[in-house]
Order: C-alpha cells, then sequence, then structure tokens
C-alpha cells in the first residue's frame, strides 16, 4: 500500500525571476553607525548582481552576459572593474569567456568532491548561487529488496522515499530519491524539503549525528520517468550514484540514488601516492 504524504504546506517553489534593479548596487549604503555592514567592493557587488540574475534564471544557459562596456556604463565604474566581476565569475565556473564574443553563462555543473560527505548546497557554494528542490515525490512505501539491505531491515517494511529535482542557477543538475527508516523519515516529511539540504535537516533539526557514506558508482540509461527531470533523452547515458549514509553508532539512516547527467556533474577525488 502506498501512502502519499501532502506536501503544499512545505512547497513554496522555485524562486521568480527577480526585475532588474534601478538602483546602482555599487552605491554606498546609509551610515549605519558601528553596526552598519562594510560597504562591498564595487566589483564584488556588480558580480553579486549577476549572480543573483544567473540564479533566477534571467540570465539563462548558454545567454550573453552585458559586455565590460555596458557594465561600465551601468554603474559608472572602469573597465578593470568591471572585467574583474565577469572574471571573478569565470573562475567560479558560472560563466565561460569567449574571445572576442563576450562572457555568456555556463551549463552549472555538480562537483562532487569523494573525499568527505557533502550536500548539495555544500557543493554549489563556492560558486555563490543560490539552491533548491522542487519535491516530486514523498510516500510511504514498502522496502524493495535493495532498499531493504541497504536499511538493513526486513523486505517489505515501510520507509519513507522522497524525490526531488535538485536546482542551482535555473539549471536542473540531478534528480535524488531517498529512502529513510519510517521514525526519520515522518519527522522530516514536515520541515522545508524545498529549501534545506536533507543533511542539514538531520543535523541541525532531529539531532542525527551523520558518520560516513559508502558510494558506488555507474553509468545507466535514463528511465522515461527520470529523464524530464534531468533534461535528458530517455535512454540517453546518465551518471548515478547509490549512497548509504549512516550515523555515528553505525545505524543507516538515508539511502539515495542520485542521477546527473554526464555533463552536469564533476567528481574530484585526491589519491596519494602512499
Amino acid at each position: 500500500m502506498v501512502k502519499a504524504i501532502p506536501t503544499d504546506r512545505n512547497r513554496r517553489g522555485p524562486p521568480g525571476k527577480v526585475a532588474v534593479a534601478s538602483a546602482d548596487p555599487c552605491a554606498a549604503a546609509p551610515d549605519g553607525g558601528a553596526g552598519a555592514k562594510p560597504r562591498q567592493p564595487k566589483y564584488a557587488a556588480i558580480r553579486d548582481w549577476l549572480a543573483q540574475r544567473i540564479a533566477s534564471g534571467e540570465f539563462s544557459c548558454g545567454e550573453q552576459l552585458p559586455s565590460e562596456h555596458d557594465l561600465m556604463t551601468r554603474f559608472d565604474v572602469s573597465r578593470v572593474t568591471a572585467r574583474q566581476a565577469l572574471d571573478d565569475l569565470r573562475q567560479r565556473g558560472v560563466v565561460e569567456s569567449r574571445r572576442g564574443k563576450g562572457y555568456f553563462v555556463q551549463r552549472m555543473k555538480v562537483l562532487q568532491s569523494l573525499e568527505r560527505l557533502q550536500s548539495f548546497g555544500e557543493m554549489m557554494a563556492p560558486l555563490g548561487l543560490e539552491t533548491h528542490s522542487k519535491v516530486i515525490e514523498l510516500l510511504e512505501v514498502p522496502a524493495t529488496k535493495e532498499v531493504a539491505e541497504a536499511l538493513r531491515i526486513e523486505p517489505g517494511t515501510v520507509v519513507t522515499r522522497l524525490a526531488r529535482q535538485r536546482i542551482a542557477g535555473g539549471s536542473a543538475l540531478s534528480l535524488d530519491i531517498s529512502f529513510f527508516p519510517l521514525d526519520i523519515g515522518r519527522r522530516l516529511m514536515v520541515l522545508d524539503l524545498s529549501h534545506e539540504d536533507v543533511f542539514h535537516l538531520l543535523e541541525r533539526q532531529l539531532g542525527v549525528e551523520l558518520g560516513y557514506a559508502d558510494l558506488t558508482i555507474d553509468v545507466v540509461a535514463a528511465e522515461a520517468r527520470h529523464a524530464p527531470h534531468l533534461g535528458a533523452e530517455v535512454g540517453a547515458q546518465v551518471m548515478r550514484i547509490r549512497r548509504l549514509t549512516v550515523d555515528d553508532n553505525g545505524r543507516p539512516v538515508d539511502y539515495e540514488r542520485l542521477y546527473s547527467r554526464l555533463d552536469a556533474v564533476v567528481l574530484q577525488l585526491r589519491v596519494p601516492r602512499w
């Protein structure tokens, strides 16, 4: 028996487009006294202005950004400052420069470190982009043999299944299908699963101390039910990461199947010689 869990009260959906600000983000803030925040460098203010619009989807993947000259005129800054703002985004992997043509929004990629256990938000943080999730499913289902073996329970035991499309910079980067023991899943289902990473909720809201995760990585054909959420064709090759996370007592608390297009993920691993 599959039991659906209503999630409308938890879903706020992706942020809407942000209108182009008429105010100059480089302008000095009013003097707020000792508690006022220090003034942001001009290049950083322009960089963040651009990043916000990329994150909201106003500048979509492949679209050209305003030129150095456009930014100089809009914000009354030097070419060096405008170039620094654009180059900072390039170094973060958010945009790419094309000789003689300008800067273009680059397809977002998840940098998955295999050296430490990271949430989606933690992986995307270095790019300076806001992340959120679209909750596709939140169900109570009988555990399959695969899930039961991972969570160390009997097949058919009811577990919580959560499927989310993970989004950053206006791009769908992965489809995460997670399974939790019922005592954990029922507590998670009333929390904000659209805007908070599960790892953070487990640690900060439920008091679960995470220990480690075992990962298995392979490449599979995109199934018809998964492909639309990945922006992939049915049958296209996608990366699948099966990840089992346990708490500090060794109890399995989260079994996941993470799917990503091959052009949307980069794996990183440091390998010592000895």
